[in-house]
């Protein structure tokens, strides 16, 4: 049976303070400091909803008074890729999508290529299939980015009238 991810926007209490923790422990792992600039990301990251392009964590933190430079962003996202705290969730042509991955249900990605809507769906099914393949192919997995690319109700009524196609570069919105 598929259904629509349960995730449910804003934070649970404590749940900053879990993830900071987990990520100065993998930080240490690797002899790095938990600065206050990667605070701060950690932070916002974990305060944005849905799905969003890194510039817009960027654009955050200097609306906080962070003095921290997208160099140090970009520097930071493998760590809290590692640290489970944020996850690449669409890949759109050139431009990678980010969203907390900080106590959220796993879940995929429906993708309209016309318009960029996103739906968040979990299908026990796939995820069943996914572990045989790696199995039979003697693979242990430790993660995965699934997203189906397709076009949606609203883009497919589109194109059947005249002019009607969506963008050729679709757009990603939440």
């Amino acid at each position: 049976m598929m259904r629509l991810s349960r995730n449910k926007p804003g934070a649970r209490a404590g749940r900053p303070a879990r993830a900071l923790l987990r990520f100065q422990r993998l930080l240490a792992q690797k002899s790095l400091r938990l600065t206050a600039a990667r605070a701060a990301i950690v932070e916002a990251a974990l305060e944005r909803q849905g799905h969003f392009p890194i510039e817009d964590l960027v654009a955050d933190l200097r609306r906080r008074g962070i003095r921290g430079s997208k160099a140090t962003v970009y520097r930071t996202l493998p760590l809290l890729t590692e640290a489970g705290i944020l996850q690449p969730a669409v890949i759109a042509g050139d431009t990678k999508i980010y969203e907390s991955a900080f106590g959220r249900a796993h879940h995929d990605h429906l993708v309209c290529s016309g318009c960029g809507k996103v739906v968040e769906f979990e299908f026990e099914a796939i995820e069943i299939l996914q572990r045989e393949v790696a199995v039979r192919h003697g693979f242990r997995l430790e993660g995965h980015l699934h997203q189906l690319v397709g076009r949606c109700a609203a883009c497919q009524a589109k194109e059947g009238e005249p002019g009607g196609a969506g963008p050729s570069v679709p757009a990603i919105r939440n």
